[in-house]
This record gives structure tokens, C-alpha cells and sequence, in this order.
């Protein structure tokens, strides 16, 4: 326990601002929405969460059949449990820097001991672009896909965490759909190009292919509920409309220079080499990492595949934020959707606080090896601490976060993209919607229940009508009158059903879709398979 007490230790300069009352201004500010919706979302009942009501301008959408939700499960979950909205938000946010530096150090720990993993751990905690995920851009998601990121390389590196690379892998799709899909890529082709090596070695073994394909099913099984409905049924939306000029991967790259020194500011990405926001990789950080690749050429005193991962990772990861890797960005499937070249900086930061770990292990006293740690731990606290901290705090009551103008038109307007496309966004406030049926001229109505997947109305009308159901259109959706199906006319991507004269009860729920039903299934037996077969298998945390 005593590194996981050094890490909490050292960690505390980078949450401080976190701990405090107040809330913060950010690129993404969703995250309190988000989390509201979600938590009313769980005590509703529904799981998985898919669908949200108060989001797209009150018209609702499946925000979470497309966008990474795990970071907004727990959340959630906090909001549902009693705590504030905004205080559950800023708890995420700490959580996520904390676990990224206890998953940092299991990866390095694992394979260097206890102080290699320590150091290791604060070197990504206080990674710069660490700092521009929370308070700079509020991008959660990314900011919980890197507390996944060294599972999967532990996985990749050491047998024994198959299971735990596996759940690695999950996590990351889980919490940031597009660095999801680039670990797999990733991942894939890297065991595609060490696959030749081996093949040409003539040292492929069939264990080898086995092991790394039960490890990607691992992870592919155990988020499919997710992915799974995310790709079948993406064309239901306007995400395509994400690719836009302001977020063309050509106007994003990164100039080498930024890497070293970029200045630090609050705005946004802009094309050239003059940004609001730093790209920096950290100074300590690159220093660290260039020496631990020297001393291991001298005395090879780390395991090679954590050095051919580190730099082959952080070299990738650089390339591909260079205009100079444009190309592939032209030839690669769904690049377009990555948006911003940078977002490769996760990566890099993990391959750089990998390295940097490996600079102490040329130090074989074990008691000099935990000085130098600690001494180049609060040297990073004292260099870097100084980013973990907004641009300004502000003091705003939860509740008015959780407004139905906050949440159907701010946040709404802010990311709209998973509304059907030909739906009318509204301009103002007053425009979004109250209720899922409005009083009509030639009908009254009386709505029982309306929950995010659940809704009754009782409608009279004297001579039978058209009634429009002001919930956006996607697949799941069934309409009953009277108890009876009905299929509904699509127009602007919102439903029409017609109702006789008289009084008649109007229904309509969300199910899950055949595409989401295998998903779930197929998560649901890798978690049951996992639990029967790895349950009673504990690993030990190096300590």
C-alpha cells in the first residue's frame, strides 16, 4: 500500500482545484448535463442506458448507444445515490486522474518494481495534456480512456493480466468511442507487424495467435453492447455532421516545436502553429524518457518489449500528429472521425511515463533508487501543478444545471449530432419541447407517464386525428393505440400516428433492437464466462 499512498500523495496538487466549491468553464460543457440524464436514466430503471429525454432540445436521443458512457455510469450513479450534480461531475474528473496513475503504476511496477511504477504513475498524472483534458477541454471520455490504456499494455506485455488487458481494452472503448477504435487499430496492427517478425524468425507459435486473439475477444465481447448498435445504427443520425470545418483533421496538426513548448492557454486547436490551447509533452517528461532509452542501451535493465512499446508507441503517436503523416490520414478508414490529430497525445503520454520509469533502474540501491523517485515526483509536482487548475471558478447552484432550459437548449445546442438530420433545431429556449404531445385543435390530452422509454397519454377526440409525438424517431421505438400497433409516418425525423374518435390510450416504448439484443447478449455471457472461469484467480498488485 505504501506506492499507492505516494501516488495519492503526490497526486493531491493535481485534484486540489477539484476539491474545492465552485464549477469551471471548459470546451465540452456537458458534463454536468450528461451526468444528470444519465442518473435519471438508472433510476428510471433502464440499463444499458441508451436513450436520454431531456438532450436534443427535449426531443430526446441515444446519446449512449453511440457516445462512450462509462465515465457517465459512475456519474450517474453518484447523481442517482444523492450527491450533487456538479460535485458528481468534478469527482469523475478526480477519479480519472487518480486511476490513471494507479493503472500506470500496476503496467510498470509489474515489470520494474515498486519505484519504477511510483514514478511512473505521477509522470502521467502530470502529463500536461493531462491537465488540458480536464480543465481545458472537459473531455472526459478521453481522460477515462487513459486509465485504460496501460491495462491494455499490460495484457499485451504479460500473460498473466490477459484478463485484466482484456477488461483494459473494454474500458477504453468503453470510454471514448474514437480511442477505442484507434487502440484497435493500434493493437492490431501491431500484432500484425510482430507477427511477420516472428515469422520470419521462425518463432510463431500457434499459442502466440491464440493468446492475442482471446485477449482482443476479451475486450471486443465484453463491450459489444456498446460498439455492437454504435456501428449498425449510426446512419440514423447526423453524427456524420461532426465532420466539419472547424473540426477537419487537416486544419489540426501539430507543429514538432509544439511538442517541446507550446503556450498555455484555454481557446481551441487552430490550423498553423499558433493554438489557444498547449500541446506540450512536458519537458521532464521528454528528458526522462530520451535518458531511460539511453541507460537501457547500456544496460539493458528493462524487459525489451516495455522499451519497443514505449518508443515505438510514443514515435507513432508523434507521426501521426504531424502534417507530414497526412496521407494515411487520407488512406485509413473513419480517420475523418478522429477529428483533431493531437487527441494522439494520450498515447504519447503513456509511452513517455513508461520510459521515463526506466531511467531509475539503472540505480541498484534500492534505497537511493525510492529517493530519486520521490525526488523527481515533487519535481514534476513542482513544475507541471501549476496547469491543474481552470481558468477561472465560478459559484453556481447544482439545480440550475439541471434546469429543462439548461439541459434542452445550452447543452443540447452545444452537441445535437445524434438527432436525426432533418429534425428542426430549435433557436431559443422557448422553442425546445415541454411535452411529448401538445394539446392539438381537434384533440385534448392527458399524459400518465412519460419516462425516457416509457410514455402513456390518454387522448379524446370527437372526429379521429393526426397526432405528432414530439420524440425523436429512432429505431426501438414501438407505438400503440388502444393496445394495438401502429406504424407511425416519419416526417422532419418525428413520428405521426393517427387515433380514432373517441378516447383512446396512446403508447409508446423503447426496445431494444435485434442488433442491440445480440450486444448485450454477447456481453453478457463474456461477463459470465469471465466470472466462472478467472473469478477465483487473484492477482497480486506489486507492492
Amino acid at each position: 500500500m505504501f506506492p499507492l499512498l505516494v501516488i495519492f500523495i503526490f497526486a493531491f496538487w493535481a485534484v486540489r482545484s477539484l476539491m474545492v466549491d465552485g464549477y469551471f468553464p471548459m470546451h465540452d460543457d456537458t458534463q454536468v448535463g450528461r451526468i444528470v440524464v444519465m442518473g435519471r436514466a438508472l433510476r428510471n430503471g433502464q440499463f444499458p442506458v441508451r436513450w436520454v429525454s431531456d438532450l436534443g432540445y427535449g426531443y430526446g436521443y441515444p446519446i449512449f448507444n453511440f457516445y462512450g458512457p462509462l465515465p457517465y455510469y459512475l456519474g450517474g450513479a453518484f447523481y442517482m445515490l444523492g450527491m450533487s450534480s456538479v460535485v458528481a461531475a468534478k469527482t469523475v474528473f478526480l477519479l480519472g486522474i487518480l486511476f490513471a496513475g494507479i493503472t500506470m503504476y500496476v503496467l510498470v511496477g509489474s515489470m520494474m518494481g515498486a519505484a519504477a511504477g511510483v514514478l511512473a504513475g505521477v509522470l502521467v498524472i502530470y502529463a500536461p495534456y493531462h491537465a488540458v483534458q480536464v480543465f481545458v477541454r472537459g473531455a472526459m471520455g478521453e481522460l477515462w480512456a487513459l486509465v485504460f490504456i496501460p491495462l491494455v499494455i499490460l495484457g499485451i506485455m504479460q500473460k498473466r493480466w490477459a484478463v485484466w488487458g482484456g477488461i483494459g481494452l473494454a474500458g477504453v472503448i468503453l470510454s471514448h468511442t474514437i480511442l477505442g477504435y484507434v487502440t484497435v487499430l493500434w493493437y492490431i496492427a501491431a500484432l500484425l507487424l510482430y507477427s511477420i517478425y516472428l515469422l520470419v524468425k521462425k518463432q510463431l507459435h500457434l499459442s502466440f495467435i491464440i493468446y492475442h486473439l482471446s485477449f482482443l475477444a476479451i475486450g471486443l465481447s465484453l463491450s459489444a453492447f456498446f460498439w455492437l448498435p454504435a456501428m449498425a445504427e449510426m446512419g440514423w443520425t447526423s453524427v456524420a455532421g461532426q465532420i466539419s470545418a472547424t473540426a477537419d483533421y487537416r486544419n489540426h496538426f501539430v507543429c514538432l516545436s509544439q511538442f517541446w513548448n507550446s503556450l498555455w492557454g484555454f481557446g481551441g486547436s487552430a490550423a498553423g502553429c499558433i493554438d489557444g490551447m498547449s500541446f506540450k509533452l512536458g519537458k521532464l517528461h521528454i528528458v526522462l524518457a530520451f535518458a531511460g532509452v539511453l541507460l537501457w542501451g547500456w544496460r539493458r535493465h528493462a524487459p525489451i518489449g516495455l522499451i519497443v512499446l514505449g518508443v515505438g508507441g510514443v514515435l507513432a503517436a508523434i507521426f501521426f500528429m504531424l502534417r507530414e503523416s497526412l496521407f494515411l490520414w487520407n488512406m485509413l478508414p473513419f480517420f475523418s472521425y478522429i477529428q483533431y490529430p493531437w487527441r494522439f497525445l494520450t498515447y504519447a503520454i503513456v509511452g513517455l511515463s513508461m520510459l521515463g520509469a526506466v531511467s531509475i533502474r539503472v540505480i541498484k540501491h534500492v534505497r537511493v533508487r525510492w529517493i530519486v523517485v520521490l525526488l523527481l515526483s515533487a519535481f514534476a509536482v513542482v513544475v507541471n501543478a501549476k496547469w491543474f487548475s481552470p481558468q477561472f471558478a465560478y459559484q453556481r447552484p447544482a439545480e440550475t444545471f439541471e434546469t429543462d432550459e439548461e439541459l434542452r437548449f445550452r447543452v443540447s445546442k452545444i452537441s445535437d449530432e445524434y438527432l436525426p438530420h432533418d429534425i428542426v433545431r430549435p433557436t431559443s429556449a422557448l422553442q425546445t419541447i415541454s411535452q411529448p404531445i401538445i394539446q392539438g385543435t381537434d384533440y385534448t390530452v392527458e399524459t400518465e407517464v412519460d419516462t425516457e422509454t416509457y410514455s402513456r397519454f390518454v387522448l379524446t377526440s370527437n372526429a379521429g386525428a393526426f397526432v405528432r409525438i414530439d420524440k425523436a424517431y429512432f429505431p426501438g421505438w414501438v407505438y400503440l393505440v388502444n393496445g394495438k400497433n401502429t406504424q407511425p409516418k416519419i416526417i422532419n425525423g418525428l413520428p405521426e400516428i393517427q387515433v380514432p374518435s373517441g378516447t383512446s390510450v396512446v403508447e409508446i416504448h423503447f426496445y431494444n433492437t435485434s442488433v442491440r439484443n445480440v450486444g448485450n447478449l454477447i456481453s453478457a455471457l463474456a461477463m459470465l464466462t469471465l466470472f466462472f472461469i478467472y473469478g477465483k484467480n487473484k492477482t497480486k498488485i506489486i507492492t
